[in-house]
C-alpha cells in the first residue's frame, strides 16, 4: 500500500526532526563552560536536560520547562499504572477468579490494583538505580514470561486457562531461578556454566521461554477446557 509506505517514510523524517532539539541541548551542555557558572556540569547524561533548563534559562522559563517535563513523566506513570490495573482486573481477576463479576466489582478490583501496582512500582524504582537496567529488566520479563502466553493465545487454538497458568508458573520459576543482578537476586537453581566473575552464562532466559511455551501446549492438551486463552 503506497499510503502506508509514504506514512512510514514521513514518520521517519518526523522522528529525525523531533530528535533535533534533544541533540541541540546535548551539544549545548557539552560546550558550555560550566566552571564560569561555578557549576560542575551534569554528572550523568540523564540529567542533561533538567540541568540545562535549570541553569541556562531564565527562572520563569526554567520553571515552565521543568513543570512540563514533570507533567510528561507523571502522565506516563499514571497511564502505565492505570493500564496495568485494568489488565489485572479484566485479564486476570475476571477470567480466573470471578467470571461473573459485574462492572462495579471490576471497578473495585481496579482501584485496589492501582494501590498494589503503585506500591510495587515505587519499591522497584527505589531498588533499581538505572533506568536502562529497568528497561532491560522489563524486556527480559516480556520475553521470558509473556511471550509464550502471546504466541499460544494467537496461534494455538487448543491453549486454555490451565495450560496458561502452568506455563506462567514454569517460566517464572526458571527465570527467577537464574537470579537477577538488577534486583539483587542470587542464582537459586543449579544451572551449569556459572562463572564467579562473569556470572551465569547458561541461556536460562531462553530455557524459561521455551519451557513455558511447551508447558502451555502440553498441559492444555492434557486438561482440555472449553474456554481458551
Amino acid at each position: 500500500d503506497r499510503a502506508a509506505v509514504g506514512l512510514s517514510v514521513v514518520a521517519g523524517g518526523v522522528c529525525l526532526l523531533a530528535a533535533a532539539p534533544a541533540v541541540a541541548i546535548g551539544v549545548i551542555a557539552a560546550v558550555v563552560n560550566w566552571g564560569s557558572l561555578d557549576l560542575a556540569g551534569p554528572s550523568e547524561a540523564a540529567l542533561t536536560l533538567p540541568y540545562v533548563m535549570r541553569h541556562l534559562l531564565p527562572t520563569p522559563l526554567a520553571a515552565i520547562g521543568l513543570g512540563a517535563l514533570a507533567a510528561a513523566v507523571m502522565s506516563s506513570v499514571d497511564s502505565s499504572i492505570l493500564s496495568a490495573s485494568s489488565m489485572a482486573a479484566w485479564n486476570v481477576y475476571r477470567p480466573l477468579i470471578n467470571p461473573k463479576a459485574d462492572s462495579h466489582e471490576l471497578g473495585r478490583v481496579v482501584r485496589w490494583s492501582v494501590w498494589g501496582v503503585g506500591l510495587l512500582a515505587t519499591l522497584l524504582a527505589l531498588a533499581v538505580k538505572s533506568v536502562y537496567a529497568l528497561w532491560f529488566l522489563c524486556s527480559d520479563f516480556v520475553y521470558c514470561i509473556l511471550f509464550p502466553q502471546l504466541v499460544t493465545a494467537l496461534f494455538d487454538p487448543k491453549a486454555n486457562r490451565t495450560g496458561s497458568l502452568a506455563g506462567l508458573a514454569v517460566s517464572f520459576v526458571l527465570r527467577f531461578g537464574g537470579g537477577d543482578a538488577t534486583l539483587g537476586l542470587p542464582v537459586l537453581l543449579p544451572y551449569p556454566m556459572l562463572d564467579p566473575q562473569q556470572g551465569l552464562l547458561f541461556p536460562f532466559r531462553t530455557l524459561s521461554m521455551v519451557s513455558g511455551l511447551i508447558t502451555i501446549m502440553l498441559v492444555s492438551r492434557l486438561r482440555k477446557q472449553p474456554s481458551t486463552v
